[in-house]
C-alpha cells in the first residue's frame, strides 16, 4: 500500500470523487482524525471544520425510499397482466451507469406513480368506509319509515341493537311495560330493532337500555335506509370501476422498475460519496484528499483522472507509509492468483493479516483443497457440484454469490478425485478396483489422515519461524518453529526405527534428536528473559504444550471419519431403495433417492466446509497465525443491481 495525496481546484472535486470510486481502489483517509500522520491539518487548516454532508444524505435517504416505495407499489396493486421485470444483474463501469441516468425524468415518473398512489389509496379508503355503511344499512333496510320524519312531541322512535344472549329477557321487560317494539334484522349475535314509546316512559326505558347494554343507532338521513343503501350500492360501482382502470394504469407503470432500480444504484452510489465528505478538505479555493492505494495501480488512478479533469487540473503524489501508520492505520487487502482467491474467505471470517504478516492463504488453500475432497469423497456429489456451480457462474452474480460459487467449483475437482479414490459415485461402487477401500482400507485411511496433519503442522511451525526471522527474532524462531520441528522429525525417525524398520540406531537417533530440541524450547526462553528462574518457567510451560500437539494430530483423524461416513450414508440409501419392489422403486423410489441424497449432498458440504475450516483456524493458524489486520475498504457503490467495473 501507499499513501496517496490528491490536491485540485475545489471545482473539481465531484468529477474527481466519482473518479475514485469508479477506480474502486482507494480507501479514503480522514484527515480530521487525531493522528501523527495529520498533524500538518492543524497547522495549514486550523480554522476549517470538517464537511457535513446531513442535508444531502436524507436528501438521497428519502429519494431511494420513496423508490422502494413506488416498486412495491407497483407490484402489489398493479394489474396482474402486465410484466414487469426487475434489473437483471449486469456489469458495467460507474461512469456508465451515471451517464444512462436522467434525473429529471426519473423525478417526474416517481411523482406520476405517486400520484398514482394517492389516488389508488384514496379510492380504497372510500371505498372500505362505503362498504363500511352499506354492512351496517344492511342490517336496517327493512325498516319502513323515516325516524326524523315521525317526530311526535307525545312518542319517542328508538332504533337500538342488542346481544342476542339477552334479547330475550329485554324483550320481557319491554312487554311488561307495554311498548310497542319490531326486530328489524337478527343473527347469532345481534338483535336490530325498533321501539316507540310515550314520553312519559322514556325513563324506565333507559333504565332497560343501561340494563341491557343496549347500543343505539342513530339515523338522520332524510330516505329509507335501503334507498341509501341503493345509492351506496351505485357509489360502490362506479368506485370499482374506477379503481380497475387505475389498477391498469399502475399495472403498466411495471415498465418502469427496472429504471426505478438503475436509479436507486446511482442513489446509493451518490450516497457512499457523501459518506465520506467527512474525510477530506474542500473550501472555496481548494480540494485535497488523502487516501490508501495499491502502489502498483497508482500510475493507472493518474492517467485515468487525468483523462477525465486534464494532467494539468490536480496535483497526485504517493509515498510509503511510515512505521507508525503501518502500525496503526494502512489497511490490509490480500493479492492471490484466481485459483487462491476465493479461498481468500476462510481467512476473512477468521482474521485478515496485519499489514506486514504472512497471508496464511496461500499455504492453507492446498490442504484445504486435500482436505474437503477427503471429506466429502462422492464423484457423484462432485460432479453434480461442478456442474451446478459452472452453469451459476455463466450468469452475472452477485460478488459474494460468484467468489462462494468459484470457491465451491474449485473444490468440486477434488470431492471428484477423492470419490474415485474410494469408488463412490452417489454411494455406488464402479466396476474396478478402488486405491483405498472405506470398508477394507479404513487403518490405512486413517495414517493417511494423520501424515496429512503431521505435514500442515510441520508446515506451520515453519511459517512460524519464518515470521520470527523476519522479525530478526532468531530465538523465537528456534522455539517457536524449528525446535517443535525437531521434536517431529525426531518422533517419526525413532518412531520408523523401532516399529518398521527394527533399527536401534535409527530409534536412538530419533530420541537424540527429540531430546535435543526439547532442551532448546526449555533454553531459549532462559537467554531471552532476564530472571533465568522465570526464562525456566516458561520454558517448561512451553515444553508442556507437546500435550496439545497430540490433540491436533488426533483431530485430522475427522478427514477418515467424515469420509467414510458420508459414502456409508449414500451407500444406505441405496440399499433401501433397492429393498423396494419395482414399481415403487422407479416412481416413488426416484423421488425418495433425490430427498435424501440431497440432504446427504447438503449436510456432507456443510461438514466438510466447517471441519475443514476448523483444522485450518486451530490446528494450523495456531502455530503461526495471529491476524488482527483491517480491511481495504475503498470507494466503490453498493453494487445492489449492477456490478461495478473496474474503471481503467
Amino acid at each position: 500500500m501507499s499513501k496517496l495525496t490528491l490536491i485540485a481546484q475545489q471545482g473539481y472535486s465531484e468529477e474527481i470523487l466519482s473518479a475514485i470510486q469508479g477506480f474502486q481502489g482507494v480507501e479514503i483517509r480522514d484527515l480530521f482524525q487525531q493522528t501523527v500522520s495529520n498533524e500538518w491539518v492543524a497547522d495549514y487548516f486550523n480554522e476549517l471544520k470538517p464537511l457535513t454532508s446531513q442535508t444531502e444524505l436524507a436528501k438521497i435517504e428519502d429519494q431511494l425510499k420513496q423508490i422502494d416505495e413506488a416498486i412495491r407499489f407497483i407490484e402489489h396493486h398493479g394489474s396482474s397482466k402486465e410484466k414487469g421485470l426487475h434489473l437483471k444483474r449486469r456489469q458495467a463501469t460507474l461512469q456508465v451507469l451515471e451517464g444512462t441516468f436522467d434525473e429529471t425524468n426519473f423525478l417526474a415518473e416517481l411523482t406520476n406513480i405517486q400520484n398514482l398512489e394517492k389516488d389508488f389509496f384514496r379510492i380504497e379508503a372510500k371505498r372500505l368506509a362505503l362498504q363500511e355503511e352499506e354492512n351496517l344499512l344492511q342490517k336496517w333496510q327493512s325498516l319502513d319509515f323515516v325516524p326524523k320524519n315521525y317526530s311526535l312531541r307525545s312518542i319517542e322512535i328508538f332504533l337500538g341493537s342488542s346481544d342476542s344472549e339477552v334479547w330475550s329477557q329485554f324483550e320481557c321487560q319491554v312487554k311488561t311495560q307495554q311498548i310497542y317494539y319490531e326486530a328489524i334484522y337478527s343473527d347469532d349475535q345481534r338483535v336490530h330493532f325498533v321501539m316507540l314509546y310515550l314520553r312519559e316512559k322514556k325513563e324506565p326505558v333507559q333504565e332497560l337500555i343501561q340494563q341491557f347494554s343496549i347500543d343505539r343507532f342513530h339515523y338522520d338521513l332524510p330516505i329509507l335506509p335501503k334507498e341509501k343503501l341503493t345509492e351506496i350500492q351505485k357509489a360502490l360501482f362506479e368506485l370499482i370501476d374506477e379503481q380497475k382502470l387505475l389498477v391498469r394504469l399502475i399495472g403498466q407503470k411495471k415498465i418502469m422498475i427496472e429504471k426505478l432500480e438503475l436509479a436507486e444504484e446511482v442513489l446509493l452510489a451518490k450516497k457512499n460519496r457523501w459518506l465520506i465528505y467527512h474525510r477530506f478538505i474542500k473550501n472555496e479555493r481548494v480540494f485535497l484528499l488523502q487516501g490508501w492505494v495499491e502502489t502498483e495501480t497508482f500510475e493507472a488512478l493518474k492517467i485515468f483522472i487525468g483523462e477525465l479533469v486534464g494532467q494539468e487540473n490536480f496535483y497526485l503524489e504517493f509515498e510509503a507509509p511510515t512505521k507508525t501508520e503501518i502500525s496503526e492505520e494502512v489497511p490490509t487487502k490480500l493479492k492471490n492468483n484466481r485459483f487462491v482467491r476465493p479461498f481468500e474467505l476462510l481467512t476473512e471470517m477468521y482474521s485478515l493479516p496485519k499489514y506486514h504478516e504472512v497471508d496464511p492463504t496461500p499455504w492453507f488453500m492446498p490442504f484445504y483443497f486435500v482436505f474437503f475432497g477427503m471429506m466429502v469423497a462422492d464423484a457423484g456429489y462432485g460432479a453434480l457440484m461442478l456442474v451446478a456451480t459452472t452453469i451459476a457462474l455463466r450468469a452475472v452474480l452477485p460478488r459474494g454469490t460468484e467468489r462462494f460459487m468459484h470457491f465451491f467449483q474449485i473444490l468440486a475437482v477434488p470431492t471428484i478425485l477423492w470419490g474415485l479414490i474410494y469408488n463412490s459415485f452417489f454411494g455406488f461402487s464402479l466396476s474396478y478396483q478402488p486405491l483405498l477401500s472405506t470398508s477394507d482400507d479404513v487403518i490405512s485411511i486413517l495414517i493417511l489422515s494423520i501424515i496429512f496433519g503431521v505435514i500442515q503442522i510441520f508446515m506451520g511451525l515453519g511459517l512460524a519461524a519464518r515470521e520470527n526471522i523476519k522479525a530478526k527474532n532468531y530465538l523465537g524462531a528456534i522455539s517457536d518453529g524449528f525446535a517443535w520441528q525437531g521434536i517431529m522429525v525426531g518422533a517419526i525417525i525413532g518412531g520408523l526405527g523401532k516399529m518398521f524398520m527394527n533399527s536401534h540406531s535409527l530409534f536412538m537417533l530419533g530420541g537424540i534428536l527429540a531430546g535435543f530440541s526439547a532442551l532448546m524450547i526449555m533454553i531459549t526462553p532462559m537467554i531471552q528473559a532476564k530472571s533465568k528462574i522465570q526464562g525456566l518457567a516458561s520454558g517448561a510451560y512451553k515444553l508442556y504444550g507437546i500435550t496439545g500437539y497430540i490433540g491436533d494430530l488426533v483431530s485430522y483423524t475427522r478427514l477418515m471419519a467424515l469420509g467414510i461416513s458420508g459414502g456409508s450414508i449414500a451407500a444406505a440409501f441405496n440399499m433401501l431403495v433397492s429393498y423396494m419392489p419395482p414399481v415403487a422403486r422407479f416412481s416413488v423410489g426416484i423421488l425418495l433417492m433425490v430427498l435424501l441424497h440431497g440432504l446427504n449432498i447438503f449436510l456432507s458440504l456443510l461438514s466438510a466446509y466447517v471441519h475443514g475450516a476448523r483444522l485450518q483456524y486451530v490446528e494450523f493458524f495456531g502455530k503461526f497465525y495471529e491476524g488482527g489486520g483491517r480491511a481495504f475498504r475503498p470507494l466503490k457503490t453498493e453494487e445492489k443491481y449492477v456490478n461495478i467495473k473496474q474503471e481503467k
